[in-house]
C-alpha cells in the first residue's frame, strides 16, 4: 500500500514537473526591432530585451563594443557593450547575424548644453537620464537621447539556418501556386 502511494506521488510529481517544463518552453522571448529601441529609448531603459541583427563593426581599439544593424533595415543600428563577453567576440564576427539579449541603457548626448546652463554653480551630475531630460525640459533644451545595450547573452545565427527559413517560404509559395493552377477533378 505504501509503495502504491509513493508510486502515485512520484507519477504526480513527474507530471507536474513536465507541465512546468512545457510552460517554460512555450514562453518564447519577444524580439524587438533595433528601430524600436533607438526610437523610444526611454521606454526600454533598464529593461532586458532581445533583438536580432548583423554585426557591422567591432571596435579594434578597445575591443569592448560593437555596432549591430537591424537585419531588414540597415539604417538602424545600436551600440552593444560587450562586458564579460569581450574575450569571446573578435573581428571575425563582423558580418555575422546574431541574436542578442541585453540590458538597454540610455544617455543624453547633449549634456554639455545642460552643464553650460550650470556655469558658475557647483557642478551638477544627474543621477538618471530621466532627471537630465526633466532639467533640460525646464530650461527649454531638447534632449538628444541615445540608447546602447549591455550584452547579457548572444547566439550566432548560422547561414544555413537563415537559408532554410527562406527555402521553406519558397516551398510554401510554390505549393500555393500549384494548388491554384490545379482544376477540380483533374490529375490523379
Amino acid at each position: 500500500m505504501i509503495k502504491r502511494i509513493a508510486l502515485i506521488a512520484l507519477v504526480g510529481f513527474v507530471m507536474i514537473s513536465c507541465g512546468q517544463v512545457k510552460e517554460q518552453q512555450n514562453e518564447v522571448a519577444e524580439y524587438q526591432k533595433i528601430s524600436e529601441l533607438v526610437s523610444e529609448p526611454l521606454e526600454y531603459e533598464g529593461k532586458e530585451v532581445n533583438f536580432e541583427g548583423v554585426i557591422t563593426h567591432i571596435c579594434q581599439h578597445s575591443g569592448d563594443k560593437m555596432r549591430v544593424n537591424q537585419v531588414d533595415d540597415s539604417d538602424f543600428s545600436i551600440l552593444v557593450m560587450l562586458e564579460e563577453f569581450q574575450p569571446q567576440i573578435n573581428a571575425e564576427f563582423e558580418g555575422k547575424h546574431v541574436k542578442i539579449t541585453g540590458l538597454v541603457k540610455t544617455v543624453v548626448n547633449n549634456m554639455e548644453e545642460l552643464e553650460h546652463e550650470h556655469e558658475g554653480e557647483e557642478g551638477h551630475e544627474c543621477s538618471s537620464t530621466e532627471e537630465a531630460v526633466s532639467l533640460m525640459a525646464e530650461r527649454g533644451i531638447t534632449p538628444e537621447i541615445g540608447a546602447y545595450v549591455e550584452l547579457k547573452g548572444f547566439e550566432v545565427v548560422e547561414q544555413e539556418e537563415a537559408e532554410v527559413e527562406e527555402v521553406e517560404v519558397e516551398v510554401e509559395e510554390e505549393a500555393v501556386e500549384v494548388a491554384e493552377t490545379t482544376e477540380a477533378g483533374a490529375g490523379c
